[in-house]
């Protein structure tokens, strides 16, 4: 699952890319947990009510992947500006963007 999380205006905005699931919060890593949270209900439920698979290939608008995209892309060159900084292989295997 892919999710972002990024600040509008004096809220952040939370959204798991993979089920189309948005939140607003004030704290981001509340934030981050609770659409997480939330995504993984989702899942639990689609599957255990047997529900369509089209609850599961919905994703968010495009106008959160370029965003997302852009992100990983910053966090990618940040990391290649500072070779003394290396992802730990957990973090490596996270898709998670925060801006």
């Amino acid at each position: 699952m892919e999710f972002l999380v990024y600040k509008e205006g004096n809220a952040f905005i939370g959204v798991c890319l993979t089920f189309d699931i948005v939140e607003e919060g004030q704290d981001p890593i509340a934030l981050m947990k609770s659409i997480e949270e939330a995504a993984t209900l989702h899942l639990e439920i689609v599957i255990k009510e047997n529900m369509s698979n089209n609850l599961l290939n919905r994703y968010a608008p495009e106008e959160y992947w370029k965003k997302y995209f852009e992100i990983l892309e910053h966090i990618k060159k940040s990391n290649e500006d500072n070779s003394y900084f290396r992802r730990s292989s957990y973090q490596q295997t996270q898709a998670v963007a925060v801006a």
